[in-house]
């Protein structure tokens, strides 16, 4: 079974490109930080059916590395292409509420990617492959720009409802605005 594996890396160069010639699994995607990830770092998501860790060339260093599972989304293993803003959003939380976070996830997106007001796409939502008793989610959502996840802060009341109790079962969160490289 493919997992999504999401590694922070450190470029040892000075173009962030040079990551797609730097690993042995196929490439989801790669993102540049915006805000929240060094100049010099990015956010590399692989699909991978090994255990143990990728191997990167010397181009780059890992600086932390997670199996993920896709929950909700997603839903196939095409690769992100949209350009403009996608932000990463780390929620930990107890292993015990992983499921019923997917699901107010989905029941928020129902009015959250139809608001007139703002352009957004969840585009991944991931739990750890093996969990413990404390985990971290990752949800990955693209906007078109910063001034639509300005707007989505005040999203439909219907799913801002869910994510105000998505969010009384987090213990943390925290965001990383970034953009979408190509080979």
């Amino acid at each position: 079974m493919k997992v999504f594996r999401k590694c922070i890396v450190r470029v040892k160069s000075s173009s962030p490109k040079v990551i797609f010639d730097c690993i042995d699994e196929p490439i989801w995607g790669v993102w540049e930080g915006l805000f929240g990830l060094a100049n010099n770092e990015a956010i590399a998501i692989t699909l991978s059916e090994k255990d143990e860790p990728s191997f990167w060339s010397d181009g780059v260093e890992v600086l932390d590395e997670e199996r993920l599972l896709p929950t909700a989304r997603p839903t196939s293993t095409d690769r992100p292409t949209k350009e403009g803003l996608y932000v990463f959003r780390s929620m930990h939380t107890v292993s015990q509420n992983v499921e019923e976070i997917v699901r107010l996830s989905e029941q928020a997106w129902q009015t959250f990617e139809t608001d007139g007001n703002y352009v957004a796409e969840p585009v991944g939502l991931f739990k750890p492959e093996g969990p413990d008793d404390r985990c971290a989610m990752w949800l990955l959502t693209w906007y078109d720009g910063f001034e639509s996840w300005q707007r989505s802060r005040s999203p439909h009341p219907d799913a801002k409802s869910a994510f105000i109790k998505r969010h009384s079962l987090l213990t943390s969160t925290s965001a990383i605005a970034t953009r979408l490289l190509k080979p």
